[in-house]
């Protein structure tokens, strides 16, 4: 249920700008391109990298992720408590991209992309 929590409009914003224009050009588009799914699953991986660097994000998420733990703690926590939830969330990431890469793969499948 943490995942779904931290990581839902991440999954969303991954949907609507790889897998939906990928899904709408496999069913609209009339011009053929070779092997544009394999293109979409690199840059959906290139992307963690490139967009979403992990130090930036931690720093990011850190305050976010105090209040979190304030609140389900009572009390303040210790900074090992923040670094594993920071990680954990920052796992997460990664596997939302690992979701978005099925829904191509799933998309790959009903058109027959391979």
């Amino acid at each position: 249920m943490t995942f779904i929590k931290n990581q839902y409009l991440y999954i969303i914003l991954l949907y609507l700008v790889f897998v939906l224009p990928l899904g709408l050009f496999f069913e609209f588009s009339p011009y053929p391109l070779p092997k544009v799914q394999y293109f979409v699953l690199a840059i959906i991986y290139l992307s963690n990298y490139v967009f979403f660097k992990e130090v930036n994000f931690r720093s990011k998420i850190e305050k976010k992720v105090i209040d979190q733990l304030k609140k389900e703690l009572n009390r303040t926590p210790s900074k090992n408590e923040i670094i594993k939830r920071q990680t954990l969330i920052v796992s997460h990431r990664f596997y939302s991209l690992l979701l978005s890469m099925f829904g191509v793969l799933i998309l790959m499948i009903v058109y027959g992309q391979f």
